[in-house]
């Protein structure tokens, strides 16, 4: 079979006959030396929307597009089969309704029983591949575009913590410039920059599928970064059976500055107007013992109104006590074992006392014994029930639903008032945030930050639904 192959000076033809009619993805074109269309294969016609009497007798030209006729591709083609005995191309070929489609080609030189060249051109259609190629390249493209538009770093390891990509801010962070091509070994990095090997951990975790995405903050021990706080999380990337991890590292200082600055004066403040608001406690309270009993109205409503505003000082000033102390995470939880149901019935009594005109309807019992700080979660429950009634117009009507989903107990209070935008959703429970519509109401922003963080403290998350206009319900959940 070698020697009736290419360029073979004998007859060949039954070769090509089985190899022109059988195929049904395969086209076959036979051609002359001079480029004319002799025949061509069912697959062929049925693939390119041609008929026998369109091509037949026709150049190959016609099958070519125009670029490449200027290029006098068909006629190289025929060259090089008639000198070297095959040819091979990709290009596109034009179909009968003038759509192109990429193809790939195989010519080879045949001799007929009359002792003349033929060159039977095997085409296979590959526009599909070919698309998936570009659209391939162009998501790469895309892909690189958006990592060199990105001011955080990122880096993505391999299993071996070596850095097989980054972006042009996680070249310039880890002065990676001039090694990235020969994948540098992150750990080396990892030495100077991690604290307890806390991100070293973090990255093997994500490795090896111990977690999917996962977040901390760092700050450098030493060296170019010292001083610097970094927000990073580490996702894992799956290709085939191995795992890689994404890096993003965020640089968080001046936030976090910003921040000790503001933590700072809120404690100043809350500490300097403690003792003047004593002062005029003490001294409102003796202004009443020594008045006399025949009290003008007036005057006692003047008192009285004193009496509440500092009240109100005081409730104000403790909130911001509290809140700059939950923010360095000092928040200390007082543990005991209580009913749970009975704790939620306590605490909507206590608000019923204080707003008899409300409406609060509870859902569900527990029936469990919970160990936790009891009087924080109070302060929570409350909280979440005199937001309720403040934002839902009088007469209020409100919802207490308690129920247990796994090994959690969920609660949520729901009201029917004006809600929440949806552009302040993702806020809701940031610390100084009020949303635009609840800014002439009393309240400093800190009530839903401070009852964030008692649940968090506690291991279990809080979360609001809410359509604007139609109500709110404020849910948190409790590992039992």
């Amino acid at each position: 079979m070698a020697n009736e192959g290419i360029g073979a000076q004998h007859n060949s033809s039954h070769y090509h006959q089985a190899l022109f009619e059988n195929p049904k993805k395969n086209s076959v074109l036979l051609i002359d030396r001079d480029g004319i269309i002799l025949e061509a294969n069912r697959a062929f016609l049925l693939s390119f929307g041609y008929d026998n009497e369109d091509i037949i007798g026709q150049h190959l030209s016609i099958l070519f597009s125009e670029t490449d006729q200027q290029a006098d591709m068909p006629m190289r083609e025929v060259r090089t089969v008639l000198d070297e005995g095959q040819s091979f191309d990709n290009n596109y070929l034009v179909n009968k309704n003038k759509v192109l489609t990429w193809v790939s080609g195989e010519s080879v030189l045949l001799i007929n029983e009359k002792g003349e060249n033929r060159i039977l051109k095997i085409i296979q259609n590959i526009h599909t591949q070919k698309e998936s190629e570009t659209s391939i390249k162009l998501l790469n493209n895309f892909n690189e575009n958006i990592l060199s538009a990105i001011e955080d770093a990122v880096l993505v390891l391999n299993k071996h913590f070596q850095v097989i990509k980054a972006n042009r801010a996680g070249i310039t962070l880890f002065n990676l410039s001039g090694e990235l091509h020969t994948n540098p070994d992150f750990r080396e990095t990892l030495q100077s920059f991690d604290n307890n090997y806390e991100l070293f951990d973090l990255i093997a975790g994500t490795i090896r599928s111990e977690f999917t995405s996962s977040k901390i903050q760092l700050a450098p021990r030493k060296g170019l970064l010292d001083q610097k706080v970094f927000d990073i999380t580490c996702s894992r990337l799956t290709q085939g059976e191995e795992g890689n991890a994404l890096l993003v590292f965020r640089d968080i200082t001046i936030q976090k500055n910003f921040e000790q600055q503001r933590e700072d004066i809120m404690n100043f403040v809350a500490h300097e107007l403690s003792n003047p608001l004593t002062n005029i406690t003490l001294n409102i309270d003796l202004m009443k013992e020594l008045a006399s009993e025949d009290l003008s109205d007036d005057l006692m409503g003047c008192i009285t109104r004193s009496q509440t505003n500092v009240l109100r000082l005081k409730k104000l000033i403790g909130e911001l006590y509290r809140a700059t102390k939950s923010a360095t995470g000092n928040i200390t939880l007082e543990r005991s074992a209580f009913d749970f149901d009975q704790m939620v019935e306590e605490t909507i009594q206590s608000i019923r006392l204080l707003f008899p005109t409300c409406t609060i309807v509870k859902k569900g019992n527990v029936n469990i014994s919970l160990t936790a700080d009891k009087d924080k979660l109070i302060r929570v429950l409350t909280n979440y029930l005199t937001n309720a009634v403040k934002y839902s117009g009088d007469p209020a009507e409100i919802e207490v639903a308690i129920r247990t989903e796994e090994h959690s107990v969920i609660l949520s209070v729901t009201d029917h008032g004006q809600g929440i935008a949806g552009k302040d959703l993702p806020f809701i429970f940031s610390r100084y945030y009020r949303a635009e519509k609840t800014r002439s109401l009393e309240g400093l922003g800190i009530g839903l930050f401070l009852s964030a963080q008692i649940i968090e403290a506690h291991q279990g998350r809080v979360w609001v639904n809410s359509t604007e206009g139609q109500g709110s319900a404020f849910y948190f959940s409790l590992p039992i």
